[in-house]
């Protein structure tokens, strides 16, 4: 696999391939169960006469106790699955290995007993056609078909050597061929497999990078509005769901249109970009979400954060923003900016535009304040002030 696959992709290939060996194997178990039936059916009168009835039916109950055990390794690996648990793929390996086992065993026990002497021939022609069978499903792994094909041939090909069957030779000899090109087709088949599977998580990859630029914005590399309105939305009904808090702190820097008329539009994106990076800096859990959300605003959006704990983070990067100083020739620049709060307990009532109405009405009022301060609409608990209403 490591010489297909690329290294990031490895974990999720491994994955893959017991998921789609599994998906395979059931196709195998019912093929499986014919070829013994297609075996000593069209022959019923012989394998179930009165010398041979007990043995066969002996064999036909290995044989379906090593299909149901196969089966149900491929159930419990899925169910694994489905609930995240382990997904390595050695319940399978035991399945394929029992079912390739007890019918190399059967099929030994017949060419050694004088009672199914008649049966060898077609009994090879199954073992054959399983081991065909076999390599269309088990070729994307080299481990699993070596534990199918190894218990198919060996026991019935030891057996004709002890018997001293006159074409046990050949039958070595052609085992060892089937098995010598099994293998070697399987290599083809598996490289084919993984060489896919690699392309299309490249593909995948590719895709999700596309996407993700899809959500930034080009100048200082944070969210996009579409892209906050959208996680806003979701963030804003999982408060609901969680019946947790949820804030949210616009910032404006001030007098940024006089920036870009003095000094020009490069020395005000460069500011822009050192807005982003103290957000970027300020902000660091995995759950928040930073975007620019105009010119010169831009949003940070709180899930489960109180309103006192999102004042003193508003504060405190105010105080930080201050601190930004822009090199313009042999003088630097300085910015400060308005920031407004707001903080929901959501019900099913309410919308998430509540909440972005809320901050920017708090962010006009702190620049109507004098810029350069935190103001903060009254925190809401719709559910609280429903309740309210309804006692009055």
């Amino acid at each position: 696999m490591k010489t297909y696959i690329d290294a990031r992709f490895l974990p999720k290939a491994t994955k893959q391939l017991y998921q789609d060996l599994a998906s395979r194997s059931f196709p195998g178990v019912v093929f499986y169960v014919a070829v013994w039936a297609a075996l000593i059916l069209p022959k019923y009168d012989y394998f179930f006469d009165s010398s041979r009835i007990q043995y066969t039916l002996m064999l036909t109950a290995i044989i379906a106790f090593a299909s149901v055990s196969r089966l149900l390794c491929i159930i419990v690996y899925k169910v694994r699955c489905s609930k995240n648990q382990s997904c390595h793929g050695g319940i399978l390996l035991l399945g394929v290995t029992l079912s390739s086992t007890a019918w190399g065993m059967c099929s030994g026990y017949m060419v050694m007993s004088p009672l199914f002497q008649e049966s060898i021939a077609p009994n090879m022609i199954a073992g054959a056609g399983l081991c065909a069978g076999g390599l269309a499903s088990l070729a994307p792994s080299r481990r699993f078909l070596t534990f199918f094909l190894v218990p198919m041939l060996v026991p019935s090909s030891i057996a004709l050597i002890m018997i001293g069957h006159p074409f046990s030779a050949s039958q070595v000899a052609l085992s060892a061929l089937l098995f010598v090109g099994l293998y070697g087709i399987s290599g083809i088949q598996r490289k084919e497999y993984f060489n896919a599977l690699n392309s299309q998580y490249q593909l995948e990859e590719k895709s999700n990078q596309l996407a993700e630029l899809n959500t930034l914005d080009p100048m200082t590399g944070l969210k996009n509005k579409r892209y906050f309105d959208e996680k806003m939305n979701d963030e804003f009904h999982r408060a609901i769901r969680d019946k947790m808090p949820i804030s949210l702190i616009l910032i404006d820097l001030d007098h940024f249109k006089q920036v870009n008329d003095i000094y020009g539009h490069l020395i005000g994106d460069e500011c822009l970009k050192e807005m982003s990076r103290t957000l970027k800096s300020k902000f660091n859990r995995t759950m928040d979400t930073l975007a620019r959300v105009g010119g010169e605003e831009f949003a940070a959006l709180l899930p489960t954060l109180p309103h006192d704990q999102a004042m003193v983070l508003a504060d405190k990067l105010r105080r930080q923003i201050e601190q930004i100083s822009i090199r313009y020739g042999d003088s630097s620049i300085s910015i400060t900016a308005s920031l407004g709060v707001s903080t929901l307990y959501p019900s099913a009532d309410s919308c998430a535009h509540d909440l972005f109405h809320r901050a920017d009405v708090a962010l006009y009022e702190a620049k109507r304040l004098g810029r350069n301060r935190v103001a903060c609409s009254p925190v809401l608990d719709i559910a609280v002030q429903r309740a309210e209403k309804k006692s009055a």
